[in-house]
């Protein structure tokens, strides 16, 4: 070493052999992109050693890069353990909560949620962040985080809180003419489905019941889904508790429709947290007494 490394240096270090590109990188640390590409060239000056192997469209780790990147990464996991552990503590139900969720679940279930929560706890701020990117909560890209899976990351403590029923939805008017979804097996209809690279727990069901259906329009969330199935372009797969209230849409009597888990995930360093335990409690609670609406039969 050439010269003293500070956390700053090793951060922006960590987020860029990740992400491999300054502009994905800038994103997340919340800089400019020559900002970062500053930050890492000064930072290879000051070691000695060149990180990274710079091609047009990404970065990759040098060999240097490959040994400082499990040294930084196992700096990080001892610096976010210790700041988990001590976070928040002395302070009460005070400070800043970041809860994760996909779109729709932010939208149409936790944001009518957090009134009540806020009024109880005015020390509290609570940022919702809408992703179906699932954020990490060893790194504390969140502190709460909820899924229709299972968390498979280590040091998660995970409860299972609601289940989630789905149902299909389309216009009257886009339906006027058009077969029977179940008895034609989708043949003549038009789906809204998910983009590839999002996962969707309706994926398998789908192709199970609607083989035929031809896929006319993919978005990479339920909210964008729901706009399409409103706009008449076809047939979507949605949670009950937004497609039944929609009045334009009609929901389609097609047989099983899936039923998924709805899990909360908190890292156990900070679970006990005043602030993280008060919030992921109180959403508990709530998506507990919302049972009959997420899932109604």
């Amino acid at each position: 070493m050439l010269g003293p490394v500070n956390w700053d240096d090793l951060r922006f270090f960590l987020v860029l052999s990740r992400r491999r590109t300054l502009s994905a990188a800038a994103r997340e640390l919340k800089v400019s992109q020559p900002t970062v590409g500053r930050r890492i060239a000064a930072l290879e000056r000051r070691i000695g050693a060149k990180l990274f192997v710079r091609h047009p469209d990404r970065f990759e780790l040098s060999s240097s890069g490959s040994q400082a990147f499990e040294q930084a990464e196992s700096m990080e996991r001892e610096a976010l353990a210790f700041e988990r552990r001590v976070s928040g503590r002395d302070q009460g139900v005070s400070g800043t909560v970041r809860v994760t969720t996909t779109e729709w679940l932010a939208t149409g279930v936790l944001s009518p949620l957090l009134g009540p929560l806020l009024s109880r706890h005015p020390e509290l701020t609570v940022e919702l962040v809408a992703d179906q990117r699932h954020l990490n909560l060893a790194r504390r890209e969140a502190d709460v985080a909820l899924r229709a899976r299972r968390f498979d990351q280590d040091g998660i403590v995970q409860r299972a809180t609601a289940k989630l029923s789905f149902g299909l939805y389309a216009t009257r008017d886009y339906l006027a003419g058009r077969g029977s979804l179940s008895k034609t097996r989708g043949r003549g209809h038009l789906l809204i489905s998910m983009t590839d690279d999002v996962g969707d727990v309706a994926r398998d069901w789908l192709h199970g019941v609607l083989p035929e259906a031809k896929a006319a329009a993919r978005a990479n969330g339920r909210d964008a889904m729901l706009s399409l199935a409103v706009a008449g372009v076809g047939v979507a797969c949605l949670a009950r508790i937004v497609g039944d209230q929609v009045p334009s849409l009609e929901r389609l009597a097609i047989p099983a429709a899936p039923i998924v888990t709805l899990w909360m995930g908190v890292h156990r360093d900070a679970r006990t947290t005043p602030r993280v335990q008060a919030v992921s409690s109180y959403l508990a609670e709530r998506l507990k007494a919302l049972q009959p609406k997420l899932c109604p039969a």
